[in-house]
Formats: structure tokens, sequence, C-alpha cells
């Protein structure tokens, strides 16, 4: 091998350009693939991200279905505190009611056993004086009493209150 020789130095360049079209040919389809990779991966993230979207949009509207049924739990629950407080209400009117009445019951029992206290009190007088007096004061208490006795009876007729 001469290297002086024309067909070795044309060989030569050959084999380089050779080499220099081989090595183009690979940067160059090294480039479309990395044009093809950058593209999948472009479109993969796309659709990475358009599947996030769906996703976030149906966890709202989970959420949001989520948050109707709290709401309406939450009513629910409301009325039924609405109903029970209005029921203890009644409850308690009626207590207030029947405490006025067992007041006022007390008061009549009172007034009774006063209106009473003064009958006794009457008739021991009565009694006292018929027995220290004589025939007239005899006829004077019987006349009291059947007097009492007549007035009681046409109060209860009447359905008015005796008082003695």
């Amino acid at each position: 091998m001469n290297l002086n020789d024309p067909s070795w130095i044309s060989s030569s360049l050959l084999f380089v350009i050779g080499v220099l079209l081989i090595v183009a040919i690979a940067l160059a389809l090294l480039f479309i693939e990395a044009k093809r990779a950058k593209a999948k991966i472009a479109a993969t993230l796309e659709t990475s991200v358009a599947r996030h979207k769906v996703l976030l949009q149906e966890q709202r509207a989970e959420i949001g279905i989520i948050e109707q049924k709290h709401q309406e739990k939450l009513a629910v629950v409301a009325k039924a505190h609405h109903n029970e407080m209005e029921a203890l209400r009644g409850i308690l009117a009626i207590s207030d009611q029947d405490r006025d009445e067992a007041l006022n019951t007390t008061s009549r029992a009172q007034r009774h056993v006063d209106m009473l206290q003064e009958k006794v009190d009457h008739f021991s007088t009565l009694m006292s004086s018929w027995a220290v007096g004589n025939d007239e004061t005899a006829t004077a208490v019987m006349h009291a009493l059947r007097a009492d006795h007549a007035t009681a009876k046409e109060q209860t007729r009447w359905g008015l209150p005796s008082n003695g």
C-alpha cells in the first residue's frame, strides 16, 4: 500500500464518506426517533392531563353528591330537632297548665278549709251559747243552723260555692 497511490486515496475518501454517510443517516434516524418519542411523550402527557381533569370532575361531582346528601341529612336532623323542641314546649305548656290547675285546686281547698274552720267556729259558738243559754237561745241557734243548712243546699243546687 502506497500512500501516493490515487486508488488508495480515493478508497480512503470513499470509506470516510461512507462512514460519514452512515453516521449522518444514524444521526438522522436518531433525530427522527427523538421527534417520535417527544411526540409520543407529549401525547401521553396530554392524555394523562385529560384523564386527570376527568377524574377531578368526577371527584367534584361526587363531592357535590356527598354535600347534597349531607345537607339533606342535616335538614332531616334539624327538622327532627325542631319537632322535638315543639313537643317539649307542648309538654312544658301542659305541665304549666297542670301546675296552675294544681295551684288553683290548692287555693280552692285552702279556701274550703278556711270556710270549714269558720263553720266549725260558728257551730262551736252556737253550741256554746246554746249550752249556757235558755230556751230562746236554743231556738235562735236552731234557726241559725237551719238557715245555714238551707243556704248551703240552695248554693249546691245552683252550683255556687258554699260559703258557710
